[in-house]
C-alpha cells in the first residue's frame, strides 16, 4: 500500500486495483469510502462477494479505504469467503431464532454436506419445534435477508463483551473469550439482537440469498445454495447422509455425557488436572467401536475377504489400518496389507489435471483392470504377482511381489478411491467389505460455532508436515485447498456407499496440537499468500489451554500425528 495524500492533496482520489475469479480492474475511490460501496457489479450466476484481501490482510466490506492498494475480491464460494457466509447466516438464524423462539435455545453442532446441523432446545418444558415452527423460523429469516438490514459491527474492550456474555447466560463464550490474548472484541449487532461471533460477517442481511431450513432428524439443517438458471436457489432433493448424522451425534452424546461440549470445557479438564481420565475414557471408546468393526469382520469372513478403507487428509488411516490389522489377527485372521499405489499407471499415461500436471488422485491413475483382475483370483486362492511401483521414474517396475491368500488371510486396503465402486468394479458386492474414516468433530467453540472437520485435519496435517516431512507450515498451508478439492471429487461423493463410519477424532486432541503448530503460524509473516489462513488458525488455536501428552498411550491414532507411535506411520 502507498500513500495518496503526498504535496497536501488530503482529498485526492484513491485507486483500487482488483482482481476477482480471474477478472481485473482498477477502481477510483474517496478517502474513507467503504469496500462495500466499491464493489465490482453483482453477476446473477456468480456468488457474491462477501469481503477483501488487501496484499494478504483479510478486510471485512466495512474497511474504509485511505491509501492506494491492491484488492482481491473474495466471493462465498472462496475457502474463506465461505466461512465468512455460513457464520453470517449463522447469525442471522439466531437473531430469527431470538425474536421468534425467545424461548428456545439455539444450538449450531456439525457440517452435513452444503450445511450445518442446528436445533432448538427448550429452556423450560416448551415442546419440541415441528416442521411448520421451522417453516415459521425460515421464513423470519427470509424477511430479515429481505429488508437488506444492517448488521452493525462495534469493536469493545474484552472485558466488555465478557460480560456481555455472561449477562446473555453464555459462559463457554465468555470463557473462551476470556482465553483469547487479544485486548479488544468485535459484537455484531442485528434488529436489536446482539451476539458475538468468532468470524468476520457480511455488513447487510441484502446479500444472504440462496439459503433455506430443512427439518432433519431432531432438528434442521441450515443449508445454502448457489442459485439456478431462473435466479432462484436451485435444492437438490433433500438427501443428507444420515449414517454421518448418526456417528456424529453420538460423538455429540458421548461429550454431553462427559462435560465436554465446548473449548472451554475442555481448558478446564486440562486445569483441573482431570485430562488424563478424559484421555483414557476417548481412547476406551475408540477401542470399542474399532473392536466392533473387527468382530462384524470376523462373522462376515470367510465370504467377506477384502476390506477397503478411505478417508480423506490427516483422518489416520495408517493407523486405523495397523490397529484393526492387530484386532483381526486376535480374532484368528491374518491380514494382508495391499498398496494401492503399486497399481499406479505410469505417469507418461496419465490423464492431465487443470493444472496441466499428470492427475495423480484420480480413479483413472490407477489400473484398474490389472486391480481388479489380481484382487479376484486372490479371493479365489491363486498366486499373482503383484506389480512395485518406481516413485523415481514414476512408472512401474520390472521387480514383483509374490502374493497367494492362504484359507485365514483377508486383504486390507488403505487408499484414496477404496469406496469408490470403480475401483473394485468386478468384484461381487458380498466379498468386499467398504470402511469409511474421518476426524468428524464434535467440539464447539461455544452453541453457534462448529469447530469444523476440515479445521482439525487442517491442524493435524500442519503438525505431522512440520514434525516428520520437513514441510513448513506456509507450504502446507498453500497446498491445503488443493487437498481438499481433491477430496470432495474423489472421496466425500462415495462416503455413503461405505458399510462402516469410524470416527478417528479424540476430544482431547486439539490441548496438544494447539500448542505444537502455533509457533509455526505465528512464523508466518504479512506477505506471504498463506497469512489470512494463518492468522485465522492461530485465533482458534489460541483458545486452547496446553496439556501434558504423556497419558496418550502409543498405539493411539493420535501418535501419527504427535510422534511415538508404536506402528509405522
Amino acid at each position: 500500500m502507498k500513500p495518496t495524500n503526498e504535496g497536501g492533496k488530503d482529498n485526492a482520489n484513491i485507486t483500487l486495483e482488483w482482481t476477482w475469479n480471474g477478472e481485473s480492474g482498477q477502481t477510483t475511490a474517496r478517502p474513507g469510502q467503504k469496500l462495500t460501496d466499491l464493489l465490482p457489479p453483482a453477476a446473477p450466476d456468480k456468488p457474491p462477494i462477501v469481503a477483501a484481501l488487501a496484499g494478504h490482510l483479510l478486510k471485512d466490506l466495512n474497511y474504509p479505504v485511505f491509501c492506494d492498494m491492491e484488492l482481491s475480491w473474495l466471493d462465498a464460494a472462496s475457502p474463506i469467503g465461505s466461512r465468512i457466509m455460513q457464520n453470517s447466516l449463522a447469525f442471522l438464524l439466531a437473531v430469527a431464532a431470538e425474536r421468534e423462539f425467545p424461548a428456545y435455545k439455539l444450538h449450531i453442532f456439525h457440517s452435513l454436506r452444503n450445511g450445518r446441523y442446528c436445533m432448538l432446545f427448550p429452556k423450560a418444558g416448551e415442546p419440541r419445534l415441528t416442521a411448520a415452527d421451522i417453516a415459521r423460523l425460515d421464513a423470519a429469516m427470509q424477511e430479515l435477508a429481505r429488508q437488506n438490514l444492517p448488521i452493525e459491527k462495534n469493536v469493545v474492550a474484552k472485558s466488555d463483551a465478557v460480560s456481555f456474555c455472561r449477562r446473555l447466560g453464555d459462559e463457554p463464550k465468555a470463557e473462551t473469550l476470556e482465553q483469547l490474548p487479544d485486548k479488544q472484541v468485535t459484537l455484531y449487532t442485528l434488529a436489536g439482537v446482539t451476539r458475538h461471533m468468532f468470524s468476520k460477517l457480511l455488513p447487510a442481511t441484502g446479500s444472504l440469498a440462496g439459503f433455506c431450513l430443512h427439518p432433519f432428524e431432531d432438528g434442521f439443517v441450515l443449508a445454502a445454495e448457489h442459485p439456478g438458471a431462473d435466479g432462484q436457489p436451485a435444492w437438490p432433493t433433500f438427501a443428507y447422509p444420515k449414517t454421518l448424522n448418526a456417528t456424529l451425534q453420538s460423538y455429540d452424546k458421548w461429550l454431553d455425557m462427559q462435560g465436554v461440549n465446548f473449548c472451554c470445557d475442555l481448558n478446564r479438564c486440562v486445569r483441573q488436572n482431570d485430562f488424563t481420565s478424559l484421555v483414557i475414557m476417548a481412547e476406551e471408546r475408540q477401542t470399542r467401536s474399532l473392536q466392533q468393526i473387527a468382530d462384524h469382520i470376523a462373522a462376515a469372513f470367510p465370504k467377506v475377504r477384502l476390506v477397503l478403507i478411505a478417508g480423506p487428509s490427516s483422518s489416520g488411516k495408517t493407523s486405523f489400518c495397523n490397529r484393526l490389522a492387530i484386532e483381526l489377527r486376535s480374532l484368528g485372521l491374518k491380514p494382508i496389507a495391499l498398496s494401492m499405489d503399486n497399481y499406479f499407471r505410469n505417469n507418461r499415461d496419465l490423464p492431465p489435471a487443470e493444472d496441466g500436471q499428470p492427475d495423480f488422485e484420480a480413479v483413472s491413475a490407477v489400473d484398474t483392470e490389472l486391480f481388479n483382475q489380481q484382487l479376484l483370483q486372490m479371493i479365489a486362492g491363486e498366486a499373482v504377482e503383484m506389480p512395485v511401483f518406481d516413485f523415481v521414474k514414476g512408472e512401474r517396475s520390472d521387480r514383483t511381489i509374490p502374493v497367494q491368500l492362504g484359507a485365514e488371510h483377508i486383504l486390507l486396503v488403505e487408499g484414496i478411491h477404496g469406496i469408490n465402486e470403480e475401483l473394485t468394479r468386478d468384484v461381487p458386492r458380498e466379498n468386499k467389505l467398504k470402511i469409511y474414516i474421518s476426524c468428524m468433530t464434535a467440539l464447539n467453540m461455544d452453541s453457534l460455532t462448529p469447530i469444523s472437520t476440515s479445521d482439525n485435519r487442517e491442524i493435524r496435517r500442519l503438525v505431522r508436515d512440520v514434525k516428520f516431512r520437513g514441510i513448513s507450515a506456509e507450504k502446507t498451508l498453500l497446498t491445503w485447498q488443493k487437498v481438499r478439492r481433491g477430496e470432495e471429487k474423489n472421496i466425500f461423493p462415495f462416503q455413503d456407499s461405505a458399510d462402516f463410519y469410524f470416527n478417528t477424532s479424540l476430544i482431547y486432541e486439539f490441548s496438544l496440537l494447539a500448542p505444537l503448530i502455533t509457533p509455526h503460524l505465528q512464523q508466518i509473516t504479512e506477505e506471504s499468500p498463506a497469512y489470512a489462513e494463518a492468522r485465522r488458525l492461530l485465533r482458534l488455536v489460541s483458545c486452547f489451554v496446553a496439556a501434558d501428552p504423556k497419558p496418550v498411550p502409543a498405539y493411539s491414532l493420535l501418535q501419527e500425528f504427535l510422534g511415538g507411535s508404536v506402528f509405522e506411520v
